[in-house]
């Protein structure tokens, strides 16, 4: 018999990171035109007081979506844009 361990890290350590989204400079949800994710951060300008909804993927594509701690489907995430606004996202995982 042998003793396996396996060590897995979600996140933070995925090798690339993009947001799609709602808007035409987040990829009009379309994974292929996602946004690369740079040291953790993407700035946008969006226009006063739209709504933005989006998504984290780990690859440009929908199989690779984030996920919740147990696997589960995510709501989008969304935003009204001011100036200023900040807005922090933490992924448990990833469906890939």
């Amino acid at each position: 018999m042998a003793n396996v361990k396996v060590t897995i890290k979600v996140a933070g350590n995925a090798k690339k990171l993009y947001v799609c989204g709602s808007t035409s400079n987040l990829g009009e949800w379309d994974p292929k035109k996602a946004v690369l994710v740079e040291d953790g951060v993407v700035s946008k300008l969006f226009a006063e007081d739209s709504v933005v909804d989006f998504k984290v993927l780990s690859a440009k594509n929908w199989d690779n979506v984030e996920k919740g701690a147990f696997g589960e489907e995510v709501a989008n995430h969304s935003f009204v844009a001011k100036k200023g606004l900040v807005v922090e996202v933490f992924v448990d995982k990833f469906n890939k």
